[in-house]
């Protein structure tokens, strides 16, 4: 399967994951952080990309993977990003890959990674990791941080919380934005429904889950 993201997205910013490969930090025997993020880019980044577009469009675009520059227009800027303009506004894709790394698919993977990497399945049970010299903290605040931001990215804040921005446009009229229309960077819902506005043959009936919001009580 090809794959958009790799593990470099997770060696700065809000996603870094430092490669531990001490065994004296986790069960000795337990795989390394590198390869557990290797794992987690082709388990998640597929789960998403299906959730969002639906099997049809999926799998044209894991042919289009395989040498995307050669491919269709709309795969490149799907995974590349640009700018278009529509209603008299111009806005800004940073594509599936995201500007400077901080891809949508990339806070979704770091966010499972997260859930799964508090744990450890041992012989003996479940174990927590832990690391020499270090206090444990809850990982919680992270998470959701990090679950908000690929949530702007991927659907916008108006859908998830149920609280619509309000905007104005030049003639002082009011209105309420629900999805993030109104702001200069799209999120990949309004991304997908404008190029359809555009072009209704680029993504033809996508199919697209919206997700749940979280917070540091875990509701």
């Amino acid at each position: 399967m090809a794959t958009i993201i790799d593990n470099t997205y997770f060696e700065k910013g809000w996603i870094f994951i430092p490669n531990n490969k001490d065994l004296n930090a986790s069960p000795v025997g337990s795989p390394s952080a590198q390869s557990g993020i290797d794992f987690f880019i082709e388990e998640y980044e597929r789960e998403l990309l299906l959730n969002s577009l639906g099997v049809t469009l999926y799998n044209e675009l894991q042919t289009a993977l395989l040498d995307l520059p050669a491919s269709d227009q709309k795969w490149q800027d799907l995974v590349n990003g640009k700018d278009y303009a529509i209603d008299g506004k111009t806005k800004r894709w940073n594509g599936l890959k995201g500007a400077n790394q901080q891809s949508l698919i990339a806070f979704y993977v770091y966010c499972q990674y997260l859930r799964n990497d508090n744990s450890t399945y041992l012989t003996t049970g479940i174990a927590q990791n832990t690391a020499n010299n270090a206090e444990r903290s809850d990982p919680s605040p992270k998470f959701v941080k990090a679950w908000n931001r690929f949530l702007e990215q991927y659907q916008g804040n108006g859908y998830n919380y149920g609280y619509p921005t309000v905007i104005y446009n030049r003639s002082g009229m009011v209105g309420l934005d629900y999805y993030g229309q109104g702001n200069v960077e799209s999120n990949l819902f309004q991304y997908l429904t404008d190029q359809n506005t555009l072009t209704p043959t680029d993504f033809p009936d996508f199919e697209f889950k919206f997700y749940e919001s979280y917070n540091t009580m875990g509701i």
